[in-house]
């Protein structure tokens, strides 16, 4: 394997012997355009837009969000092909964008554009199968991420061509380990939190393998066939068609969205959640976030039965959300609490035991004060 631009066989004949050309990371950066221009429509069809600027959780189910409860429990296979396009907020597209930009340059000219293409769609599939097996029933993902790291797994192993000179090994080295460590570390720590380390982990076995397959071969990537560098025409083709499954869904998702509280309308802050909860269960009677509000409400006025029906009800709706799983975490652990402030110490521990397994932090710091977990 040599350094630098190549034409591979299957590519436009314009490319061939003009470095110039060959050097663009025009697949990089059309990827870039598509997925902004992809976050521009989400935005404009959004149900709602959180202060923060994220889009509603509803509106990114509604347009092909990906989750066990809704790719396995609902048969919705087709949220595979859209849900690494998708983004939940202009911070989460623009790292991502960024991140595809710096390992594009470096990766696109050194593969060829057929490997460059192959290695994102496959990284991107194998991310959303990670995602599907390790993230909790209830949760809701989306993002290229998991793409984006089968690349950078893929700089780091095209890192160690014997051919490349001590500068560029450091320097395709250093890009790697950047992204890479952050995007994969925090898996040996039971990774946690909103970051969906587990598509990370997905891409980057997709991205490395199919780096290191020209090497197993004993070839290099100019072999790659003619048909596998169609494979990014191939992967929009079947976006496309899986656009076509969201937009038929997409009219009932929007309905059943009504029945939940606007991300507009959240209360941000602990103490207004608690004086609204009223009004937010009387006008979201099926959102089991206001009964947990609500609970809490009733916890503090010490109307400990009153707080554990709210409770129940909550996680009641919550087991039957499609995207109710942090929901139902938050709903058990503070049912353990209640449990705990009443002297109920065994059904606290039971209670607190899925919660404490759900690696929620926020859930997990209150559960470890009252050490109900383990």
């Amino acid at each position: 394997m040599r350094d630098g631009a190549r034409p591979l066989s299957g590519e436009w004949t314009l490319f061939c012997g003009n470095k110039l050309l060959a050097d663009i990371p025009f697949v990089t950066i059309g990827l870039i355009f598509n997925l902004i221009l992809i976050f521009v429509l989400q935005r404009r069809l959004a149900i709602d837009i959180a202060p923060d600027g994220s889009l509603d959780v509803r509106s990114v189910i509604a347009y092909g969000a990906s989750g066990y409860d809704l790719v396995v429990g609902r048969g919705e296979w087709w949220r595979i092909g859209l849900a690494p396009l998708l983004h939940g907020s202009e911070s989460h597209l623009m790292s991502n964008c960024v991140a595809l930009l710096i390992v594009g340059v470096r990766l696109e000219s050194l593969i060829g554009r057929g490997w460059f293409s192959l290695i994102f769609v496959a990284s991107a599939l194998a991310g959303e199968a990670g995602s599907l097996l390790g993230n909790a029933p209830g949760t809701v993902s989306v993002g290229a991420s998991g793409a984006i790291t089968g690349l950078v797994a893929a700089l780091f192993v095209t890192s160690f061509d014997p051919e490349a000179d001590a500068d560029q090994t450091i320097s395709r080295l250093k890009t790697s380990l950047f992204f890479g460590v952050p995007a994969l570390l925090p898996l040996a720590f039971g990774a946690s939190g909103e970051v969906n380390y587990f598509a990370h982990a997905g891409g980057a076995l997709a991205g490395g393998a199919l780096a290191i397959t020209p090497w197993l071969a004993f070839c290099s990537y100019d072999s790659l066939p003619r048909s596998a560098s169609m494979t990014l025409l191939a992967g929009c083709a079947g976006s496309l068609i899986c656009a076509g499954f969201a937009a038929a869904h997409y009219s009932s998702y929007m309905a059943e969205a009504a029945q939940y509280i606007p991300a507009s309308e959240l209360p941000a802050t602990g103490d207004e959640r608690v004086s609204r909860s009223f009004d937010l269960v009387t006008r979201y009677p099926k959102d089991p976030r206001g009964h947990l509000f609500r609970a809490i409400f009733f916890m503090q006025q010490k109307s400990f039965g009153a707080a554990e029906a709210e409770v129940r009800t909550a996680m009641s709706l919550a087991a039957s959300d499609v995207a109710g799983g942090p929901v139902r975490s938050g709903a058990q652990g503070l049912m353990a609490v209640l449990l705990y402030a009443q002297g109920r110490n065994s059904e606290a521990k039971a209670m607190a035991a899925e919660p404490c397994r759900a690696k929620l932090p926020e859930v997990r710091r209150t559960l470890e004060k009252t050490k109900l977990c383990g």
